[in-house]
């Protein structure tokens, strides 16, 4: 089975085993293989579209669904680092 997309030349977190692995397969929206670059590859066709992560790490995307906007707009002033701002008069000093 081709895949439509394929990331490579990476450090993928799979959350199991093995729990990295160097590149994934992408078919339908869906990732449909993971392996070795070589393994991978192989799913290639012309229009595959053809990623190289250039060793980077690529983790699962994070969905936080139980969030607090209430609260984080209460705290919202807490949270801001205001000591990193460098404020300056109209002159620019």
């Amino acid at each position: 089975m081709a895949a439509d997309t394929i990331l490579h030349n990476a450090k993928i977190a799979t959350s199991g085993v093995p729990s990295f692995v160097e590149a994934i397969a992408i078919s339908s929206g869906k990732i449909s293989a993971a392996g070795t670059n070589d393994e991978i590859m192989r799913q290639r066709e012309s229009s595959t579209i053809i990623i190289d992560a250039k060793g980077r790490t690529v983790i699962p995307g994070l969905n936080d669904s139980h969030m607090h906007p209430i609260r984080g707009g209460l705290n919202f002033n807490m949270e801001l680092r205001w000591d990193m701002f460098v404020v300056t008069d109209a002159s620019g000093t």
